[in-house]
Parts: structure tokens; sequence; C-alpha cells
């Protein structure tokens, strides 16, 4: 599977009270140092487009089919994506 990962900053959103409403990860605009470009490369699919100016809507048209938009809820993250909150940074990676 072709992975794609970014580190990005955990938001929390409040409510009008000032208590937290839900947290969330903002998806930056996905680039090709985002990918794992060996993974991408021995994929059937986009295996002949990784050199190719094509590639980069390609990704987004995969994110768009796997759910993920500008913003991950960590209360709804879709089923291809795992996030590690370990550090100061989460490590978001996407599996297309």
């Amino acid at each position: 599977m072709p992975i794609i990962s970014f580190k990005a900053k955990i938001e929390t959103i409040y409510n009008s009270d000032d208590t937290p409403a839900w947290r969330w990860v903002k998806v930056p605009a996905i680039e090709r140092r985002h990918c794992d470009m060996q993974t991408f490369r021995n994929h059937a699919k986009y295996g002949s487009y990784t050199n190719s100016d094509l590639f980069g809507g390609m990704v987004k048209r995969a994110l768009k089919e796997t759910g993920v938009k500008e913003y991950i809820k960590l209360h709804e993250i879709p089923a291809n994506v795992t996030i590690d909150e370990s550090g100061f940074l989460a490590k978001v990676t996407i599996e297309v």
C-alpha cells in the first residue's frame, strides 16, 4: 500500500462556554516529500505516474476517495489513517 505521512500539531476547538468540543489535525497540501515514493513506484496504479506532473492530482484524488478531508477530527479518524500522538507533533500516516 502506498503511504503518505506528515507531522502536524493537534488543535483543540472549543465551544462558546470554553469547554473542548473536539480536536483535529490540519492536512497540509500533500506533495512528493510527504509520499513514500518507493511504495508508490511499486504500486500497479501509481507506478507509471510517479515521475510525471499528473502524480499530484492522482494523490489528491486518492485522498478524496479514501475520505481524508482538509482536517481530520480525532474522534472521526478514517479507517486508513493512523495518528501517533506521543510527541509534540502528531505523526499522521495515510494508506492510499
